[in-house]
């Protein structure tokens, strides 16, 4: 049996992590990266001070749980320093390999893929650079893997669709945007037994078209209403949901097996100026609901919960003010 080692263990044990001369060392690398690790899940991520102050914080205590006498945390001056000279490679492998989710093919959980471009490494007289793709559990936000591309030379459909290959997590539960709705992800998913949501869209119209016939002609067999209030707005979604097993479908689509249409009208109103907006969202699955009045609220939360990926994003964005961060060395804007 394999024993198991610590997160600080492997840190400390790991090779090819520090770059740093071996002349001169006086921090002790793996014990600073667990200190801005403990920083990120207590939320100080809005910048490298908020961290350092965290690792201040908390210092006595980590080295008392850790058994290790280290008189003071490392200066501000000294951290990024110390960063600049860490394998990011390497430390992305150990986070994984400690932070993984058990997957599990009898209680499928729900992950929204989705892609997003980093900005700043978008070269001046350029419109694509880098993008990050992530697969994101539903319930809490973790990530389950992460990959990259280059917009100029690659696409976001086989990024995705190999980073849930690679992951394994095509015997899951996947939602995805109208972007990655084509045969080769839908077979994937399918042929593993797992589940996809993903967005239909103008991008397969005649699938569209004889969804939008099969709506006009058929009545939904289980309807939800949610209200949400905030950040200013009255939100009303109203969700139904279709049986299109019995549908026709061109023969690219043999190995798909479409089962099940839903249908979302999102309609929100701004407080202060009273205005409205409304937008109509349709999502194809492979899903089978037997008991659709039971079942299908499920379906509708997962519509919901998508937008995991996207805060997952915005927190990027934001708290990290990654769009306005420009490098030239890529492996610092994953």
């Amino acid at each position: 049996m394999k024993q198991e080692t610590t997160f600080y263990e492997d840190l400390q044990k790991a090779e090819g992590l520090d770059l740093r001369d071996n002349r001169g060392k006086r921090h002790n690398l793996a014990f600073i990266l667990l200190g801005v690790i403990l920083g990120l899940l207590r939320k100080r991520d809005g910048n490298l001070s908020s961290i350092h102050r965290s690792m201040v914080n908390t210092h006595k205590k980590l080295c008392t749980h850790l058994n290790v006498e280290i008189e003071r945390a490392v200066s501000r001056a000294q951290l990024p320093r110390i960063l600049g000279k860490v394998s990011l490679v390497k430390f992305e492998e150990l986070l994984f390999e400690h932070f993984v989710i058990e997957l599990d093919e009898e209680e499928k959980q729900w992950f929204a893929g989705d892609g997003k471009e980093l900005r700043g490494s978008i070269e001046k007289g350029s419109k694509r650079g880098e993008a990050l793709v992530q697969l994101v559990r539903h319930e809490d936000g973790a990530v389950l893997g992460q990959s990259r591309y280059n917009g100029k030379k690659e696409s976001e459909k086989p990024c995705l669709r190999n980073l849930v290959e690679a992951q394994d997590a095509q015997t899951q539960k996947i939602t995805a945007d109208a972007l990655h709705l084509y045969p080769a992800m839908t077979k994937l998913i399918e042929q593993a037994k797992g589940i996809f949501m993903i967005g239909l869209k103008a991008n397969q119209a005649e699938l569209l078209e004889d969804m939008l016939w099969h709506i006009k002609n058929n009545k939904p067999l289980a309807n939800h209403h949610t209200i949400d209030k905030g950040h200013g707005r009255l939100e009303q979604r109203y969700y139904s949901y279709f049986d299109v097993s019995k549908e026709y479908f061109d023969k690219r689509w043999d190995t798909t097996n479409f089962r099940s249409l839903f249908k979302v009208i999102r309609h929100r109103t701004f407080l202060k100026t009273g205005e409205h907006s409304e937008e109509t969202a349709y999502y194809i699955s492979n899903a089978c609901l037997p008991n659709p009045i039971e079942s299908s609220e499920e379906y509708f939360d997962a519509i919901r919960n998508h937008w995991s990926v996207e805060v997952n994003n915005h927190v990027r964005d934001v708290s990290l003010n990654e769009d306005n961060f420009r490098t030239k060395k890529n492996r610092l804007l994953r």
